[in-house]
């Protein structure tokens, strides 16, 4: 049976030269068949094509606010089924499933520095 690997990463800003030099390495060495990454501080966007050359070809997002939060999930789809069933700024719901696996919930939460924002969770 195939495994199903996972990398979370508070990565605390994606997108300049060392992060994306320390992802690759992390990749290569780990080979994750999901990908979460908190914090990124920019729009998935501006990653899109870093991300698809290592056949992470498929994302739920929730881009931060200004330069504060976001959250990228992001998977192998010759690997795994993931479907997104709620998103907001501080969480990303979906459902997993895997050939051979049972079927289960992620839910990856990164809560806000800001306590009154932290009480709509």
């Amino acid at each position: 049976m195939d495994s199903l690997t996972m990398m979370f990463w508070n990565c605390r800003g994606a997108g300049n030269n060392a992060f994306k030099h320390n992802m690759r390495e992390l990749i290569k060495s780990h080979k994750p068949t999901i990908l979460i990454l908190m914090e990124t501080k920019i729009p998935y966007s501006s990653m899109g094509n870093f991300f698809n050359n290592m056949e992470f070809t498929t994302v739920t997002i929730v881009d931060p606010i200004g330069t504060s939060g976001g959250i990228w999930l992001l998977w192998d789809t010759t690997q795994v089924t993931i479907r997104a069933s709620h998103a907001t700024n501080q969480v990303i719901q979906a459902n997993i499933h895997k050939e051979n696996y049972e079927g289960w919930i992620l839910c990856v939460v990164y809560t806000s520095p800001n306590v009154s924002q932290r009480e709509e969770l």
